[in-house]
């Protein structure tokens, strides 16, 4: 069954992050760094084996560096210069703080490659990718990444899974009481027909909303699609917690 792997959620500094999710109950274990990117990490490891991605620039001046970029005309040549996995976060990195991406896990990259070939979908990889934890250890996995922002992105582990995720009652306990994520919206322009699209590709039949967007049975989590002119996850939901700061709600999450 495919289930959310994790939500992506792009900070400034994995310092000011990890102490603003601290004083709001949650449980941060240290990431590493990776090496497709200038990028490191942390995460807030859930049990029922999903967790939040802290994801910032190694170096602050990086992302500016980004942002200015994106605000010129020069920022979709360097786009295709640059690798699929530097295509496919590189905006969201140059973008608002905040959830930015999903990922899943559980199914055959090649058997999804063939879903997103059928559906007329562009996408890169498989392709490789790593990061180094803490202690030395490199791990190692395996990422398939439409080109389309409203469709999330894959991942396949080459080095076991659980040394990727935190598992445990120690990394997975929050004194908030969150326990997993429920389910992710996506912003899309002309949310009912990509709505139908989504739940093609998921096998799930779109349910109308009443503002004109559409929920999604994605199987293990719910997906709802929103209208907006930024395509991308813009927002992931919570079990387990009633509530949450004012902080974190700006970053998109919200109780379940």
């Amino acid at each position: 069954m495919e289930t959310l792997d994790h939500i992506v959620i792009a900070v400034p500094s994995l310092a000011i992050a990890g102490d603003g999710f601290r004083d709001a109950g949650f449980t941060v274990t240290p990431g590493g760094r990776h090496d497709e990117l200038p990028t490191e990490n942390a995460l807030i490891a859930f049990r029922d084996g999903s967790y939040l991605e802290l994801l910032a620039a190694c170096d602050a001046s990086a992302r500016e560096e980004w942002r200015e970029l994106a605000r010129g005309p020069a920022w979709e040549r360097h786009l295709r210069g640059v690798s699929a996995v530097a295509r496919r976060f590189l905006p969201s990195l140059a973008g608002a703080d905040g959830v930015v991406d999903a990922c899943l896990h559980g199914a055959s990259l090649r058997s999804r490659a063939a879903d997103l070939r059928r559906a007329g979908e562009r996408f890169a990889g498989p392709v490789r990718m790593s990061r180094e934890r803490r202690d030395g250890e490199r791990l190692e996995w395996e990422l398939l990444l439409p080109e389309s922002r409203r469709l999330p992105f894959w991942i396949a582990d080459r080095t076991p899974r659980e040394r990727r995720v935190p598992g445990g009652p120690e990394p997975t306990s929050h004194a908030n009481g969150a326990s997993g994520i429920a389910g992710i919206a996506v912003r899309a322009t002309g949310a009912p027909l990509a709505a139908l699209a989504l739940g093609d590709l998921f096998r799930g039949v779109p349910v109308a909303l009443p503002d004109g967007g559409a929920r999604i049975d994605a199987g293990m989590f719910q997906l709802e699609v929103v209208e907006g002119p930024v395509e991308g996850v813009c927002r992931a939901s919570l079990t387990g917690c009633d509530e949450l700061p004012e902080v974190l709600l700006s970053l998109g999450l919200r109780p379940a």
